[in-house]
Parts: C-alpha cells; structure tokens; sequence
C-alpha cells in the first residue's frame, strides 16, 4: 500500500540531511507520484501540508522558511 502525500513529505523532510524548502519536497513529491500534476494549486496545498506539520510540532521552519524535523527533547522522569 502507498502511502499518502502527508507522510510522503514527513519522510522527505526527514531523510534530508539539510532543511528542505516546500519548492524541493513539492519536487520530489510530484517526481515519487508521477499522477500528481506539477500545478500551482497542488505546490500551494503541499506547502499547507508542511506548516500543518509546523503547527502541530513535528518539524520547525528555520529563518529562510525552510522545513526540518523537530528535535524533541525527552526529560528523564525521575
């Protein structure tokens, strides 16, 4: 089963070693789905979809309005 556009960009941000801007995700989102046309609207919607993931703390959006993958910091319990 293939997985849907939301965690296909989790997981392009998260294999880059570097932030990744919407422009490079929408890329290589739309080079993974060869039936996800290269249009305006659907580079608008993936955009939505990253600050959707800002939003809800899984990745950050550095200075330059690039997207990474949020460090979480674990507090040991005592």
């Amino acid at each position: 089963m293939k997985k849907g556009y939301a965690a296909q960009l989790f997981t392009i941000v998260k294999n880059s070693k570097r932030a990744v801007s919407y422009e490079q995700a929408a890329k290589t989102l739309k080079a993974a789905n060869p039936n996800l046309e290269d249009t305006e609207k659907n580079t608008v919607g993936i955009k939505n979809i990253l600050d959707r993931f800002v939003v809800n703390g899984k990745m950050k959006k550095t200075q330059t309005g690039n997207y990474k993958i949020a460090k979480i910091s674990r507090v040991p319990v005592n």
